[in-house]
């Protein structure tokens, strides 16, 4: 019985070390990551061409690289760090619309539109 208690104490330790050290908040991956994933839901959206491609993964990639930067020099300051992204975000926008054609961007931002309405659903 003694041994039995030390082995599930063991374990339960064992457990709660492997739990402290996952990250908080979700792991989204490296900007490059995340980059080539938002390039791929773009493009099995709209149908890019392989120039768009390249020039949208830049601009993805660049907007990841700009907002891990600014949640790292932000984190203290909410309010900050959610103005700096949708400034970011509004850049982005600009870009993407530089790149797409008129029928891609609009499909683009009524798709936008649609995710924006639906209720979000937080994992518990």
């Amino acid at each position: 019985m003694k041994n039995f208690f030390v082995i599930a104490v063991c374990l339960m330790a064992t457990f709660a070390i492997a739990t402290a050290q996952q990250p908080r908040g979700g792991n989204f991956g490296t900007p490059e990551e995340r980059a080539k994933n938002q390039t791929a839901r773009l493009d099995s959206l709209v149908k890019l061409t392989d120039e768009q491609k390249v020039k949208v993964e830049a601009a993805n990639l660049d907007l990841s690289k700009k907002m891990a930067d600014a949640f790292r020099n932000n984190q203290d300051n909410r309010e900050g760090r959610r103005a700096k992204m949708e400034e970011l975000t509004a850049e982005l926008e600009k870009q993407y619309k530089a790149i797409l054609t008129e029928e891609q961007y609009k499909k683009y931002l009524d798709n936008r539109e649609r995710l924006r309405e639906r209720p979000r659903q937080r994992p518990r």
